[in-house]
């Protein structure tokens, strides 16, 4: 039996990069998955590629009408939901005194009340099918800080604290819910922050992986998803998984004991 198996899992934001890669892996682990996208041409790309167990619908996480069709297409294709990965986000990099209203308000909508929809509307669907899962994607950048993504990071911090609110309230009805923090990665996992950056001076100043040889991939961030929607992961809710190789860890000195 695959860890999956017969599961229902609406992902957000799955048109590409790392939502893409989750939904894959969960159809590979048995699940049956709706890829919910503004992208609408890719969304459906992606869920063709995946074959029967996986479908797409047109899903802005800021629009309360979307989830409700996006339940709705569930209910259609699979007969209901038992799972949900809240990985929809947007980027935003600048200095915070050139932060603008419009800034502001566009990273709320997507990266903090597109995950309080979510719940709201899919942890009742969850509780009628018996319990289950709520994984929201966050970010290192909302463990710890960052010059040039303080806006962003502060949101990825209240999808922290929303995921550890809503495990309180939620627990009763049988429905976890957990945040899995992934580092940047590459340019095949994090495009908008590779695109706007100098990618050379970047990456001689970023932290070594404290794991040698390990480099944080859209492959090995979904793993840990798969992980907290299954079974498996059943007494775990309300806590973070941090998928960094260890950037969060501290710091080591050369020259000290130890290295």
């Amino acid at each position: 039996m695959s860890a999956l198996d017969g599961r229902r899992i609406l992902v957000t934001g799955a048109a590409q990069g790392l939502g893409a890669e989750i939904a894959s892996q969960c159809v590979a682990a048995g699940a049956r998955v709706l890829l919910g996208d503004v992208q609408d041409d890719v969304a459906a790309e992606v869920a063709a590629s995946l074959g029967a167990a996986a479908s797409w619908v047109r899903l802005d996480v800021t629009r309360e009408p979307d989830w409700r069709a996006a339940l709705a297409e569930a209910d259609a294709r699979f007969g209901g939901v038992d799972g949900l990965v809240n990985n929809a986000g947007v980027l935003h990099m600048g200095p915070i005194v050139e932060i603008g209203a419009d800034d502001v308000t566009r990273l709320l909508a997507v990266n903090l009340a597109g995950p309080t929809f979510g719940i709201k509307h899919v942890a009742p669907r969850i509780r009628d099918s018996g319990g289950g899962s709520i994984v929201n994607i966050a970010s290192i950048d909302g463990v710890l800080g960052m010059n040039s993504v303080a806006l962003y990071s502060a949101t990825k911090w209240g999808v922290r604290g929303l995921s550890r609110s809503a495990a309180l309230e939620l627990g009763q009805w049988g429905v976890r819910v957990n945040t899995v923090c992934p580092s940047m990665g590459n340019p095949e996992m994090s495009a908008p922050f590779f695109d706007a950056i100098d990618v050379d001076r970047y990456l001689r100043h970023v932290p070594s992986p404290v794991l040698a040889g390990a480099g944080v991939t859209a492959a090995t961030v979904a793993p840990a998803v798969v992980f907290l929607l299954s079974d498996a992961a059943a007494t775990i809710t309300g806590t973070d998984v941090v998928v960094d190789a260890g950037w969060t860890a501290g710091h080591f000195l050369p020259g000290l004991p130890g290295f």
